[in-house]
């Protein structure tokens, strides 16, 4: 299988960057209960960037009330494009292959979320 993340810069699109934003989050070790869905948010003469937005819909939820999202950046200003990944509200910038993703910093997103709305009245 190739590497995901030796890619020449010039053959980088929006559809192609899905798909190698979608290869590397498909081999992260989450529980199945999870779901996922990417989505292109800009593109610079150097970067492509998207967001994967994470969820645990039920029966009861198909709508969760909260989501956590991971933003992708792929740099394309060298020859191979560089790719990494922040979480929302963080700011350590993790690159596929070095960094081990963790399911549990998904769901420290969400309590968080959770706990901010039961504090807030409407």
């Amino acid at each position: 299988r190739n590497d995901p993340m030796m890619v020449l810069s010039s053959i980088v699109d929006e559809e192609s960057g899905v798909r190698l934003v979608n290869d590397i989050v498909k081999d992260w070790d989450v529980n199945e209960c999870w779901l996922y869905c990417i989505d292109f948010l800009d593109r610079t003469d150097t970067q492509l960037q998207f967001r994967v937005k994470w969820s645990i819909p039920t029966r009861r939820k198909p709508i969760p009330s909260a989501t956590a999202a991971v933003y992708f950046t792929i740099d394309i200003s060298k020859k191979d494009a560089d790719i990494f990944y922040v979480l929302e509200a963080q700011r350590l910038i993790h690159t596929p292959g070095k960094s081990v993703f963790r399911e549990k910093w998904l769901k420290d997103i969400i309590t968080t979320k959770t706990m901010m709305m039961d504090d807030v009245t409407f």
